[in-house]
């Protein structure tokens, strides 16, 4: 292989993970070259190898072949790309969605695999499956209690508070959410988060009920959770776990009134 193949295959994984990062002025800087190594990574057999041993040697997995690029992201969670938070919302963008958008969806999908704390430091084996049915029932409980919550409360970050509200003037599912441009639902969040969750290696997905799919965590989805997000995904549960209690007080004060 030559020098030359070698640079030009290097060049092609570095604009990629540009390209996968939404870093649209670096993007639009080097067009025509992206535009050029597409081209013949689709062409050669030769340079499509040598790209393909840069992505193993880099620990990175080629999602998609796209116009505008190769659709990277990490192998696992202990790799260097491993992708963050924002990432997440990079990669999975289309159209208006934004990073905050999907933030509720993940803590969700974290609460409904490790609902008590100790579960983050369970073996995985000995953790249960979820499916996207569980993870919209969180949701429902999440919005509802955030919505319940005084607006002096302080334990929320003003922009968590405006993603639970953005995600209620969102449908829970919409028919026709496989058609392009038909817009996002809950159930469309969900579902594109936790494709890319088994993507990367962060879930497993089953069916023991063909079209009933479940999903199990890896020990990299529980040590991403365990050293990442964690500040996020209790936040998130102490709102549920305070609109619980006040479910329950309700519910002994109205016993009482009887």
């Amino acid at each position: 292989m030559s020098a030359e193949t070698t640079y030009e295959a290097s060049r092609l994984i570095y604009l990629s993970l540009a390209y996968s990062s939404g870093k649209k002025r670096l993007l639009t800087q080097n067009s025509a070259e992206m535009t050029e190594l597409v081209q013949r990574f689709q062409a050669e057999e030769a340079f499509r190898t040598a790209v393909e041993a840069g992505l193993r040697a880099m620990e990175l997995r080629l999602l998609a072949l796209e116009e505008g690029g190769l659709r990277l992201s990490a192998r696992n969670a202990d790799s260097f790309f491993a992708a963050t938070l924002t990432d997440y919302g990079r990669l999975l963008a289309r159209g208006d969605l934004k990073a905050a958008d999907v933030l509720p969806v993940h803590c969700a999908i974290a609460t409904a695999v490790f609902p008590t704390e100790a579960d983050l430091d369970m073996p995985v084996e000995d953790l249960g499956a979820v499916t996207m049915e569980d993870v919209i029932a969180i949701l429902r409980r999440f919005a509802h209690a955030e919505a319940a919550l005084p607006e002096d409360e302080d334990r929320l970050h003003p922009q968590v508070r405006s993603v639970a509200r953005r995600l209620r003037e969102l449908p829970e599912d919409n028919p026709d959410r496989l058609r392009a441009g038909a817009g996002n639902s809950w159930a469309d969040l969900v579902e594109r988060v936790l494709e890319h969750l088994v993507e990367t290696g962060y879930l497993l997905a089953f069916e023991e009920t063909p079209g009933d799919v479940e999903y199990r965590p890896t020990p990299a989805y529980q040590t991403s959770m365990r050293e990442g997000i964690v500040y996020s995904f209790h936040a998130f549960r102490d709102i549920l776990t305070a609109g619980e209690e006040a479910g329950s007080t309700d519910e002994a004060g109205e016993e009482a009134r009887r």
